[in-house]
């Protein structure tokens, strides 16, 4: 969709979200659980474990570095040239916004955290790490305490 004209891809004008008809709410309700809880459980219980194959196999190659990400939050672009300005990435990866970030604003120090050991690990073996900029560190956000 367009949001400048409300015009979407087929060319038609929407001002309002299209409603759903009987048959696709009803197909929607059906489909409630997709994933039964056997494997819903399963997957919680190993998230960590997968995580760390996923970083195991794809190294730092999967995802591409985001050198767009103050453009996309222009309140970095003006907070970050503040001295003593602090950043916390939830969910960092390997670093593909954590190295940038700092590269685009000195004065910025990055809190990174992340779920898989792996991924921490290789940010830390980054060659544009500098603790006394950034400190990573492994966690489960899920978990109280």
């Amino acid at each position: 969709m367009d949001e400048c004209s409300g015009v979407d891809v087929c060319g038609v004008r929407r001002d309002e979200p299209r409603q759903l008809n009987e048959e696709e709410k009803k197909k929607i309700d059906d489909d409630s659980c997709l994933v039964s809880n056997f494997k819903q459980n399963k997957l919680e219980i190993d998230a960590k474990k997968n995580w760390d194959l996923f970083y195991k196999r794809n190294s730092t190659k999967f995802f591409k570095d985001r050198h767009w990400t103050t453009r996309e939050f222009e309140e970095l672009a003006v907070v970050s040239n503040v001295s003593g300005f602090i950043l916390l990435e939830a969910g960092c990866g390997v670093g593909n916004a954590i190295f940038p970030l700092l590269t685009q604003h000195p004065h910025m120090f990055i809190y990174g955290c992340d779920f898989s050991p792996r991924a921490v690990q290789f940010v830390k073996e980054n060659e544009l790490y500098d603790s006394r900029r950034c400190h990573v560190f492994q966690c489960d956000l899920t978990v109280e305490g």
